[in-house]
C-alpha cells in the first residue's frame, strides 16, 4: 500500500541529539529485559523512538527529562505489541493491574518480569525530577490508558469489530498522547493552572491532536494490523460498520483525518486568553500539541515500526 498523503500545515522540527537519545533508549531497552535478542534488538533499533520524541521536544535542554520521555514511550510501544499477545481481556487487565501497582504506589511486582522493572525504573527516574504531584496525575492518566488498553482487548478475544463510535473514543486513548502531553511538563517545564488545563478549548485541543495522530496511526499501520487479524483500527471499523471496499474505507479514514485537522486548526486559532504569564505557558503548550501531529506524521513515513523490513512478524516486542 501506497502511504496516502495527510493534510498536515505544521513542519516539523529535530532535536539535535536525536541519534544519541535513540540509542540510549536502545540500550535502557535491553538493560530492562525488553529486547533481548539480535532481531528484536535490531527491530527496536529500526523503530526510531528516539527519533520520534526528538520531534515532539526538539529544542529541549533538559537531557534528562528528554531521555525519560524517550524511554517511557519506548515502554509504551513495547507494551502494547505485549498486549496483543495476551490472550483474553480478564488476563489483560490483570497484568495491567500488577503494572500499575508498581507504577503509581511503588509496589513491589507481583510478577517478576520486564515491564515491572521498566515501570519501575521509569517510577524513580521520574520522581528524581521533582515535579509536585506529578506522578499521581500521570498514574491517573496511564490508568484511563489501561482501562481502553483491556476495552481493546476484549474486542481482540472476541473478534469482534467495534462500531465507529466506541472505537473512536478507546483509540483517543489508547494512541497515547495524553501521558505525552504530560511529559512536556517534565521536559519543557511548562506549567499550566489547573483550570486552564480544564478548560473546555484546551481539553478540545488535546482531543483533537488525539484523534489526529490515532487516524493516521491507522491508516499507516492498517496493512500490518490486518495481516495479524487486528480489529481496532478505524479503516476496518469502517470496512464493517459501513460495508466499504479497503480502498473506499482507507479514502474515508483519510478524509476524517483532514477534516479533524482543520478543526484542530480552528482550536487554535479560537484559544481563549488569560492573564500575560499563563497565555505564554499555554502557547507553548499548544506548540507541543502541534509537534506531536507534525512529528508524528514526519516520523511514520521512516519508521520501521510501521513498516518493518520483509520477513519481519513485528517491529517491536
Amino acid at each position: 500500500m501506497q502511504l496516502p498523503t495527510l493534510e498536515c500545515p505544521y513542519l516539523p522540527s529535530v532535536h539535535p541529539a536525536a541519534d544519541e537519545i535513540h540509542e540510549m533508549t536502545v540500550k535502557w531497552a535491553q538493560a530492562m529485559g525488553l529486547a533481548r535478542n539480535p532481531v528484536h534488538i535490531e527491530a527496536l533499533r529500526d523503530s526510531q523512538v528516539g527519533h520520534l520524541l526528538a520531534r515532539i521536544f526538539p529544542a529541549t535542554a533538559d537531557m534528562i527529562a528528554l531521555q525519560v520521555a524517550v524511554d517511557w514511550t519506548t515502554l509504551f510501544c513495547c507494551l502494547d505489541d505485549r498486549l496483543e499477545q495476551i490472550h483474553g481481556a480478564v488476563l489483560v487487565a490483570a497484568y495491567l493491574r500488577s503494572l500499575l501497582g508498581v507504577f503509581r504506589d511503588g509496589a513491589h511486582p507481583q510478577l517478576i518480569d520486564p515491564f515491572s522493572q521498566a515501570f519501575s525504573d521509569l517510577r524513580e527516574r521520574m520522581l528524581d525530577l521533582r515535579v509536585p504531584n506529578w506522578i499521581p496525575r500521570f498514574s491517573a492518566c496511564v490508568e484511563r490508558l489501561f482501562d481502553a488498553f483491556v476495552d481493546e482487548a476484549r474486542y481482540r478475544a472476541a473478534g469482534e469489530v467495534p462500531a465507529f463510535a466506541s472505537h473512536s473514543k478507546i483509540r483517543q486513548i489508547t494512541v497515547g498522547l495524553h501521558t505525552g502531553f504530560l511529559l512536556s511538563e517534565l521536559t519543557e517545564h511548562i506549567f499550566l493552572p489547573p483550570d486552564v488545563l480544564e478548560h473546555e478549548s484546551v481539553r478540545a485541543l488535546e482531543r483533537s491532536a488525539s484523534t489526529i495522530v490515532g487516524l493516521a496511526n491507522d491508516i499507516y499501520t492498517v496493512e500490518k494490523e490486518m495481516a495479524k487479524g487486528e480489529v481496532n483500527n478505524t479503516v476496518l471499523v469502517l470496512m464493517h460498520e459501513d460495508g466499504l471496499s479497503f480502498a473506499d474505507a482507507l479514502d474515508r479514514t483519510v478524509q476524517l483525518h483532514n477534516i479533524e485537522m482543520r478543526e484542530f486548526s480552528r482550536l487554535v486559532t479560537d484559544l481563549p486568553t488569560f492573564d500575560e504569564d499563563t497565555d505564554h505557558q499555554l502557547r507553548r503548550y499548544v506548540e507541543v500539541l502541534i509537534a506531536f501531529i507534525s512529528g508524528h506524521d514526519d516520523w511514520a513515513r521512516t519508521t520501521g515500526r510501521y513498516n518493518p523490513p520483509p520477513g519481519d512478524g513485528s517491529a517491536v516486542r
